[in-house]
């Protein structure tokens, strides 16, 4: 159950931080503004497709008391808005991600295209040119990443120097909003708990599916030399499935490219542009950091195409394991799932390569456990490149997922007792054309 909020006021120049580190009574008086935002279109939608027009209202789950977004994080809010007629008929739909950077930050000129403050924020080109770079390598290939439909509300910090203290004063909380497409089977993480509570391992067709998803994606980024940084089983989302391959799983999707960067000279050094927030549970040996010392777990490493890859082989494991995470990699808590001496450490010689691969009642195939091997060795000159990951994928999953890339095309529903469905009821509760009345106005 969400904890109760309590709002206090904003006070710009002492709630100049990111949203994560903000005290708690401000990010609850940020939230309460943002499910009382009067709902705006984007200032700017580039290639996307236009949102629809008429009366757009926040949703609620019926099952939370209260008012609480659909997700909070280090950098910002995200809940469902959707677009109503008359008769409360949902007519079209999109997640707005109100993102609170700190004031800092929002004047840094690399996360603005182009070094423009206030302009296009570094998410949404990025996430964007990912998807572009899919579409134009087999167009529908776009599906495996989340598209942001537009971006705006910038809310410039309005930083003034003090002429009596010579300090920097601010006069507004940093923010702006993007605008995303919804993805309405929630994310792996919560399927992986769903699985794990079921005591059922996932067939192995949906590892491949999801394998090969995630491959497509560190082409296309390795085509615009992007690392996500930020891959995590909570960052992949689930959506409607595709009719004509898998049609019994809904579509992986690589979202929330916050924390992505180019790697340029500075970045593949690590001297520069890795100061967002990463998931210290999901962070490949040349990300992740000696908390300490305030440096790098490991130096001398370079983050190349093959960090991604690092990643997303976790990912698979994460599957085969039904852990959301691994608790060797849960290493900052007070109190560790595992002793040090079992734990995932990269500065220690040892202790750096995974060694359960999958769970103990899963008997997945030896060519994909010896592929997600090749993924998360230390060294990444042992792993595979995106394109060499992508083809060893398509290669062995051939005959391996059991016949589902094709199962239910060109007929009606899948059975809903078909034991190799994912576990739990996915239902879109927010579809276009259902009626709702289970919605927070402003």
């Amino acid at each position: 159950m969400p904890r109760a909020r309590n709002p206090q006021p904003l006070f710009p120049n002492f709630d100049r931080s990111s949203f994560g580190s903000l005290r708690d009574g401000a990010k609850d008086k940020l939230v309460d503004l943002f499910l009382r935002w009067t709902f705006g279109r984007p200032d700017h939608t580039g290639n996307a497709r236009r949102l629809r027009d008429g009366q757009w209202l926040p949703m609620q789950p019926h099952f939370w008391r209260g008012e609480h977004p659909l997700g909070e994080g280090g950098m910002g809010i995200v809940h469902l808005w959707c677009c109503v007629d008359d008769n409360n008929r949902i007519r079209d739909r999109v997640i707005v991600k109100q993102v609170h950077p700190g004031a800092r930050t929002f004047q840094r000129r690399d996360v603005w295209r182009n070094g423009q403050i206030g302009g296009e924020p570094r998410e949404s080109m990025l996430g964007n040119e990912v998807y572009d770079n899919l579409e134009a390598s087999a167009p529908g290939d776009g599906k495996f990443v989340t598209q942001c439909l537009g971006y705006g509300g910038m809310q410039d910090p309005l930083p003034e120097v003090s002429a009596m203290t010579g300090n920097t004063i601010y006069r507004a909380i940093a923010a702006y909003k993007l605008y995303i497409e919804y993805c309405p089977f929630g994310d792996l993480r919560d399927a992986i708990i769903r699985q794990r509570e079921a005591r059922e391992p996932f067939h192995e067709g949906f590892i491949w599916m999801t394998f090969e998803a995630l491959a497509e994606c560190a082409v296309a980024m390795d085509q615009s030399k992007i690392v996500h940084s930020d891959i995590t089983t909570s960052n992949i989302l689930l959506s409607n499935s595709d009719p004509e391959r898998f049609k019994i799983w809904p579509i992986p999707k690589l979202s929330d490219f916050g924390s992505s960067r180019i790697i340029d000279g500075a970045a593949r050094r690590r001297l520069t542009g890795h100061d967002e927030a990463m998931h210290p549970y999901f962070t490949p040996p040349e990300l992740t950091r000696d908390d300490a010392n305030f440096g790098w777990a490991v130096p001398g490493l370079y983050v190349t195409n093959k960090t991604n890859v690092w990643s997303i082989g976790l990912i698979i494991c994460c599957l085969m394991r039904l852990q959301p995470q691994l608790p060797e990699t849960v290493r900052i808590d007070d109190e560790p799932p595992q002793p040090i001496d079992r734990q995932l450490r990269f500065d220690i010689l040892h202790q750096r390569e995974i060694k359960k691969l999958q769970h103990s009642s899963a008997n997945y195939s030896v060519e994909l456990r010896k592929l997600v091997r090749s993924c998360v060795k230390y060294d990444p000159a042992r792993r595979p490149s995106p394109k060499q990951l992508l083809k060893a994928v398509r290669r062995l999953m051939d005959g391996r997922v059991g016949g589902f890339d094709t199962y239910g095309r060109g007929f009606g529903r899948i059975p809903w007792n078909k034991k190799e469905r994912l576990r739990g009821k996915l239902k879109d509760i927010w579809a276009v054309g259902t009626e709702t009345d289970i919605r927070l106005r402003p």
